[in-house]
Formats: structure tokens, C-alpha cells, sequence
């Protein structure tokens, strides 16, 4: 295999010096195959200060596994030009490394699923991975809930919790893999069979110097394709679509019929597929669980990925209609007093706020703020003036969402998610709702978005009949 420096990336890993820069559960987990590959592994963290306990039994060796040792609290230079490969956490910028002593010492720099994929590309199993800025782990889920209904055996990981890494050790029919642009930066050779790209809209731009280049990042999925592979695009977001493809196209689309894969039959309120040919309906919207033009989306994405593996449009009918979706993604959390209360934590950027509200047809009192991401928020004004009754902010981004909704005539500022909460509650009136979804990151006040959404839920929880 191939690093982008044309360096060459052996297979055996034994004897070998490897820094891998990051804690994380990808650092852990891409630490704990190295040393089971018997590999030389220096782990480097700035911010830890102790090391996790499930890699400390790694560091007693024993027979055909390699030895681990921790620099923590901070890396040198050093750790890096004296190895033999880098293998990068995703939430590492490739920019905080010395890349040109690097390159000019031809030492590959890797990531977690490129270090994973040189494993399971021994493997039969097809490896579906899925992308986009919103949707990506419901739709990842919801493949996965597909394929097991089939009685396959299916690993289901990547961005979404389990590293890929962990699949390795495994036997499978089918490997899932939901990606981020991060993940992304670091692939090599990694080739899925299926790879589908959701969605591409603002984001992580403090990160990336320009939309251009997050988008980018998002289309490395499908450089590695080639005849026989399949990537699934989005036929209405024309930013899915990258210059070139070597797999074969299949769509989805809420606005047409593709030439080839999935649509929606407005008139008919069905999700149709013309893969194969004619067409063939596949589920009506009402019955699906998972509600919103955005979802409609995901299940689009999801029928055709499946189909694309031998599943029945039965079998994905049903598996649709009992899939309830995933925690803190319009997730309804309570109705009091005539008030739904939903929790759409994960709507941690412009785009999702702007689908979560979409799909509600009545008043809507929004809690949105948390730590900015660079994000231009004036896409989703229209929309907020137009259905958001109250707009309650919080976190390090409300003063800049506030100059946004300046001529808004309902905007006020809070220090808590339960203060938020008791103002939403005290201003909304019966066949209303309270809608959590931030269109910011959380880690101003929260460790990530699950704990940001367990706090609305409790204060919600917390507010009298």
C-alpha cells in the first residue's frame, strides 16, 4: 500500500517504530493493534495526563506483542522523526505536525481506518463506509439494522463509537463504517465497495481554511474506488458531487427521479427504487419512525445501500419501520401542558438546525449557542424569522448568533441549559415546541454533545406537570 508521499506502507508491523499521536478511543484502539502486530508503539498526548487503563495491560508485553510506552503532557519533535510511521487521531490537525521534516524523511503518516483497512483488505467482508456533514450515524445505524435483519453477522463502528480497528480481530459479512472529514484526511488506500456521501454543507471551519476544503475532505471517500465499486450521492446537494468518479454512481433524491436509485413519490408519499430497473416501492414515508425531510434523506441513503448488497425491498420495509432512530437527533423527550420538549443535540452546526426545523410545522421556541466553529449563521435567518417565535441562546457563540437575529423580536441570552429551559417553558404556549438544537459545538459548557443533550433532557425532565 501507497502513503501520499509514495512511501511504501509494509503490512508487517512487528519490530517496528510507530508514534501514534492522540488518546482518544481511535489513538487507543490503533495502539492496541500495533502492539498485538507486535510494533514498537510510543503513544503522545498533550492533554493526558494518565494513562487509560485499558491499554496499561499492554505495556506488560508478553509472548508476539510488541511494547508500548507513553510521552504524555506534551510531544516532542523528536517522537516523530524517530519513527517508522505516524498514525494520527482524528481530531489531530495534520497542521500542528512537522510535515515537511517528515516528508523529507519519508515517514508515512496514517490514520486509525488506514491502519484498520491494511488488515481488512485480507478480508471478504465488503466494507460499506458512509459520510456527510448531518445524518451519517443514523444512516450508518440504520444500514447496519438492515443488514443484521438479514441475519448477517455485521461489524458497526468507525466515527459512530466502535474504532474500525476492533473489526479486525473479527469475522463479518458485511463492515459499516461511518467516516468524518477528519478520518478522511488521513486515508491512503483505503477502498470502500460502497461509499456514500450524504451531504456536504458548512462546517468544521475552524478547521479548514475554506468550505472547498472540508468539501474535499469529504470526497477522499471515493478516490480509491474503482469499476465495481458503487458510490451513493445525493441528487439534490450538487456539493456531494466529486469531479470524477471510478465506481458507479447510484442517487437518491426528495426532488426527482435519478437515472438510477432512490426517490420520493411526492404524490404517493412512497420511496421508490429504479435500481434495478423498473420501479419498485419500497416503503410509504408515513410508516417510517423517523420523521423529517432530513431522515427521508438518511432512509433514501440507506435503501440504496442495502439493495446494493442483495436485501429485499421487503426486508428493508420492515426494518425501516421499526427503526426509531438514535439518542439526541430529534429525539422527543417530554409533552407538558400541550408542549413537546425535542432534543436535537447532535444539530451541532448550521445545516442541521435548518432541516430539524424545516420538518416541524408548528411555533417553535429554539435553544441554539454553544462554541462557535467559525460557522456563518445568516443561511439560517429566513427560516428562523419565518417559523422560530423565541430564540433563546446560550454558550461562547450567542453573542455572535444575536448580530445575526438582530430584528428578531423575541431574542434573549442565558448562562445554563436550565435556565434556557425554565425561559422556553415559561414562553411557550400548548401545540408549540422547545427545540434543542444548537447549530454549535458543546464543548464550552459540556464534555461533548450526548452530555449537552442528557442536560436539556433532565431539565425538561425536572419541570412541573
Amino acid at each position: 500500500m501507497m502513503t501520499r508521499n509514495g512511501v511504501a506502507l509494509k503490512e508487517s508491523f512487528k519490530g517496528k517504530r510507530v508514534t501514534v499521536v492522540g488518546m482518544g478511543a481511535s489513538g487507543m484502539a490503533a495502539a492496541s493493534l500495533l502492539v498485538r502486530e507486535g510494533a514498537d508503539v510510543l503513544v503522545v498526548d498533550d492533554r493526558q495526563k494518565t494513562v487509560p487503563s485499558s491499554l496499561s495491560h499492554l505495556s506488560q508485553g508478553g509472548e508476539g506483542l510488541g511494547t508500548v510506552h507513553f510521552r504524555l503532557g506534551g510531544r516532542r519533535e523528536e517522537d516523530l522523526l524517530s519513527s517508522e510511521c505516524v498514525v494520527l487521531s482524528p481530531g489531530v490537525p495534520l497542521k500542528t505536525l512537522p510535515l515537511k521534516e517528515l516528508q523529507a524523511r519519508r515517514i508515512p503518516i496514517i490514520g486509525e481506518i488506514e491502519l484498520a483497512s491494511a488488515f481488512l483488505s485480507a478480508l471478504s467482508a465488503p466494507i460499506i463506509a458512509i459520510t456527510g456533514t448531518n445524518g451519517k450515524s443514523t444512516t450508518t445505524t440504520l444500514v447496519g439494522e438492515i443488514l443484521k435483519g438479514w441475519g448477517w453477522k455485521v461489524f458497526v463502528g468507525g466515527n459512530l463509537g466502535t474504532p474500525l480497528s476492533e473489526a479486525v480481530t473479527g469475522t463479518w459479512d458485511f463492515i459499516v463504517a461511518e467516516l468524518s472529514s477528519f478520518q478522511l484526511e488521513t486515508i491512503q488506500t483505503f477502498r470502500p465497495r460502497i461509499a456514500a456521501l450524504l451531504n456536504v454543507t458548512p462546517d468544521h471551519l475552524d478547521r479548514y481554511p475554506d468550505f472547498q476544503s472540508y468539501q474535499a475532505a469529504k470526497w477522499r471517500l471515493f478516490e480509491n474506488q474503482s469499476e465495481g465499486d458503487y458510490a451513493v450521492l445525493n441528487q439534490d446537494d450538487p456539493a456531494t458531487m466529486p469531479p470524477a468518479l471510478k465506481g458507479s454512481a447510484v442517487s437518491f433524491s426528495r426532488l426527482a427521479i435519478p437515472k438510477r436509485g432512490v426517490y420520493l413519490h411526492w404524490r404517493e408519499g412512497e420511496i421508490v427504487s429504479n435500481l434495478w430497473g423498473e420501479a419498485e416501492p419500497i416503503v410509504r414515508v408515513e410508516f417510517l419512525k423517523i420523521k423529517g425531510s432530513h431522515n427521508i434523506e438518511n432512509a433514501m441513503a440507506a435503501i440504496a445501500v442495502t439493495l446494493l448488497c442483495g436485501c429485499s425491498a421487503e426486508g428493508i420495509r420492515q426494518a425501516l419501520m421499526n427503526f426509531k432512530g438514535l439518542p439526541h437527533r430529534m429525539e422527543l423527550v417530554r409533552e407538558v401542558r400541550g408542549v413537546k420538549y425535542i432534543n436535537d443535540s447532535k444539530g451541532t452546526n448550521v445545516g442541521a438546525v435548518i432541516k430539524s426545523i424545516e420538518g416541524l410545522a408548528v411555533p417553535v421556541i429554539l435553544i441554539a449557542g454553544g462554541k462557535d466553529k467559525e460557522s456563518d449563521f445568516t443561511p439560517m435567518r429566513e427560516l428562523i424569522l419565518k417559523k422560530v417565535k423565541r430564540l433563546i441562546l446560550l454558550g461562547e457563540a450567542q453573542e455572535k448568533i444575536a448580530r445575526c437575529f438582530s430584528d428578531h423580536p423575541a431574542v434573549e441570552r442565558v448562562g445554563s441549559m436550565e435556565q434556557a429551559v425554565e425561559r422556553a417553558a415559561a414562553s411557550a404556549a400548548a401545540g408549540e415546541i422547545v427545540l434543542l438544537s444548537p447549530g454549535c459545538a458543546s464543548f464550552d459548557m459540556f464534555r461533548d454533545y450526548r452530555h449537552r443533550g442528557e442536560v436539556f433532557r433532565q431539565a425538561v425532565e425536572g419541570l412541573p406537570s
